[in-house]
C-alpha cells in the first residue's frame, strides 16, 4: 500500500477554483478525471475527501445542482446586478489590456529582431539599450 499523494496548497487552491467553476454534473471520478488531465496528478477520491476545503467544495457543488440549500434564502437584489455588470466591464477590460500587452510585446520583438540586423550594430545591442544621458 503506498502513501496517500501530498496535495500543495497551491494544488489544493487549484481544485477548490475547479469545483467553485464546475458547470453540470459533479461526481468524485469526473472530478478526479479533471484533475488528472489539468494538473497532472492522479489522485483517489479517498484521498480528495481527506482535504476539508476540497470536501466542503465538492458538497456545497453538490448541493447547488441537486437544488437543496441549507437554510439560504437566494436573492438577487440589485447590487448583486450591478456586481455582475462591474465584474464582466472589469473582465472585458483585462481582456483587452492583455491583448494590447501582447501586441506591444510583439512590437518590441519585432523591433530588437530589426536592430539585430542592422549591418553597424553588428548584433550587439548594448549599444541600443544603453543609458542614456537625460536618463540620469
Amino acid at each position: 500500500m503506498s502513501a496517500k499523494p501530498k496535495i500543495t496548497e497551491d494544488e489544493q487552491f487549484k481544485i477548490e477554483k475547479m469545483l467553485f467553476l464546475w458547470e453540470g454534473k459533479l461526481t468524485w471520478s469526473m472530478l478526479t478525471q479533471k484533475i488528472k488531465i489539468e494538473l497532472g496528478m492522479k489522485i483517489s477520491r479517498q484521498t480528495l475527501t481527506t482535504y476539508k476545503g476540497i470536501y466542503n467544495a465538492y458538497s456545497n457543488k453538490k448541493e447547488l445542482y441537486s437544488g437543496k440549500t441549507h437554510q439560504v434564502e437566494k436573492r438577487i437584489t440589485q447590487s448583486d446586478v450591478t456586481l455582475v455588470k462591474q465584474l464582466e466591464n472589469l473582465q472585458a477590460e483585462i481582456e483587452l489590456k492583455n491583448k494590447t500587452i501582447n501586441e506591444q510585446k510583439r512590437f518590441l520583438q519585432r523591433i530588437l529582431q530589426n536592430a539585430i540586423e542592422i549591418p553597424a550594430l553588428k548584433g550587439n545591442l548594448d549599444i541600443l539599450i544603453a543609458e542614456r544621458p537625460e536618463d540620469k
